[in-house]
């Protein structure tokens, strides 16, 4: 894919969603790959699950192989949770994330992902009031080969009870809509997963394939309060970024994974955070900002943005495009922390470091 900063400002989706007439969207953050609506989210589901199975959160786990239709665990089929901790790359929400490698018989391969967001990390410790529910699972598509879904269902302790537990059409993915009514806007399937997933191909030309995938989990950008911390979620976030690997991610996704963890056969049994590939060892605060503001969506987009070479060359369209028209980061809370204009958010000097960045690379 070809970079380009100037994708974050299209108001059409350009990977087979489409715009509604008449429907205005207020932010171009998170909308790199276009915006999808209620038609593509309903056409999308249809041909991931085509007789509907996953109606249903709860539906969606039996079929995974978290539980069985009683609630009890499968034999076999270790659950993996990591909770109690905020993302700051990407969305700012409080998570509990839960991860089930599928090994029961003609299963064999499927790995799924379902992510809790919170308002606060009480609520993530507790795993209750969850705002939304997004769930990613690496299986059998209508064509038989592997690819990656995405599924959205609202939470069990949904205000409307008629709701509760129920697969929906989108969510919103800013967490300052819990408080401010403005910026809580709906995102479709599947493009409301795609500004930071990835995804460049048309799922209905390609029986659901979006080209999306896993990203991997880097302790860099987990954020503790006070209940719970990192030494407690490692063992389980390795197995996670190895559940990762079991689902044929992208190159970028792999070295990232296998540079915290040591190799390719992840020998470390704890993240090495301070890893910087080895492109990137004449610029580590440079690095450092490339980790917090753009991994989490560059790794399985535009990744050219991962490469310092192509910051070297450049210079003027960068300098525009994230600088003076501030489309970069293009996640809001990374944004919102990038410019300082958040006030519940420590103060950092990102900006600061890309531009003299920039300015040294200025040719």
């Amino acid at each position: 894919m070809n970079f380009n900063f100037k994708a974050t400002i299209l108001s059409v989706a350009i990977l087979g969603g489409s715009i509604l007439p008449g429907v205005s969207y207020s932010d171009v953050l998170l909308k790199a790959n276009g915006v999808s609506t209620a038609q593509d989210a309903d056409d999308y589901y249809s041909i991931i699950d085509p007789n509907n199975l996953r109606l249903t959160q709860k539906d969606w786990r039996i079929v995974n192989g978290f539980e069985d239709k009683d609630g009890n665990p499968i034999p076999g089929n270790e659950v993996v949770v990591v909770g109690g901790h905020k993302n700051v790359s990407d969305l700012g929400f409080w998570r509990r994330i839960e991860m089930v490698v599928d090994n029961r018989r003609g299963k064999k391969g499927n790995v799924a992902f379902t992510t809790f967001n919170y308002e606060t990390e009480d609520d993530a410790v507790n795993n209750i009031n969850a705002k939304s529910i997004v769930n990613m699972e690496y299986s059998p598509g209508p064509n038989g080969d592997r690819i990656t879904k995405f599924y959205i269902y609202y939470s069990e302790d949904d205000p409307e009870i008629n709701n509760r537990g129920k697969r929906k059409p989108s969510t919103f993915f800013d967490p300052d809509g819990l408080k401010d009514q403005n910026r809580k806007e709906d995102l479709f399937l599947p493009n409301g997963c795609a500004s930071c997933h990835g995804g460049g191909e048309d799922f209905r030309a390609h029986s659901g394939k979006t080209g999306g995938g896993f990203l991997a989990f880097d302790f860099n950008v987990f954020e503790y309060g006070t209940q719970t911390n990192r030494a407690a979620n490692e063992a389980n976030v390795k197995k996670l970024n190895q559940g990762v690997l079991k689902t044929n991610p992208p190159s970028a996704v792999k070295s990232l994974i296998y540079g915290l963890y040591g190799g390719s056969g992840l020998p470390l049994a704890t993240q090495k955070s301070d890893y910087i590939p080895s492109t990137w060892a004449a610029e580590p605060a440079l690095w450092g900002v490339i980790v917090k503001d753009c991994l989490g969506c560059h790794t399985l987009s535009e990744k050219e943005v991962l490469d310092l070479n192509f910051w070297k060359r450049s210079v003027g369209e960068l300098r525009e495009q994230v600088l003076k028209k501030k489309l970069m980061p293009n996640s809001p809370y990374a944004n919102r922390r990038f410019w300082n204009t958040d006030p519940n958010q420590t103060p950092t000097n990102h900006r600061q470091i890309v531009e003299e960045a920039l300015q040294r690379f200025r040719p």
